[in-house]
């Protein structure tokens, strides 16, 4: 059970820190309009489909598993899930930013990169409080 809980916490340290990484790198781009793809490499895609997404879903499926065998039922899991769906969604919002590069302007690039980059601040800072306070909220069950 406790190499289990040590996967889901390095997966999850994996993708928030690359979530956060990529949100920065963007931003950085748009600022100083420099070239982070390039003919031969796209940086940003990498980042994306080696990293971010396999310990995504690697957090997400060793988590699942964690509830499951632990059999949790309370109901702090809901809001701790319901925030790890926000984290997804600023997943899914830095992939957009990233397929659209090129073609979108450095203005929206660099909004849409800071709004990700906070939100996904806060919903980060939000799942570890819940994770570690485990607010006494009652049980579903």
């Amino acid at each position: 059970m406790s190499w289990l809980l040590l996967l889901h916490i390095s997966a999850m340290l994996c993708w928030c820190s690359t979530l956060l990484y990529l949100s920065v790198l963007i931003v950085d781009t748009s600022f100083y309009k420099r070239e982070i793809v390039s003919e031969n490499i796209n940086i940003p895609h990498f980042l994306f489909t080696l990293v971010l997404t396999p310990a995504a879903l690697v957090a997400i499926l060793s988590g699942t598993l964690l509830f499951v065998t632990m059999k949790i039922t309370e109901i702090w899991l809901i809001v701790k899930l319901t925030l790890v769906t926000g984290l997804v969604i600023c997943h899914a919002l830095t992939g957009w930013m990233i397929l659209n590069l090129k073609t979108v302007s450095p203005k929206k690039l660099k909004f849409f990169g800071i709004l990700s980059g906070t939100i996904s601040v806060l919903l980060m800072i939000a799942i570890f409080w819940v994770v570690l306070a485990k607010p006494s909220i009652g049980k579903l069950v």
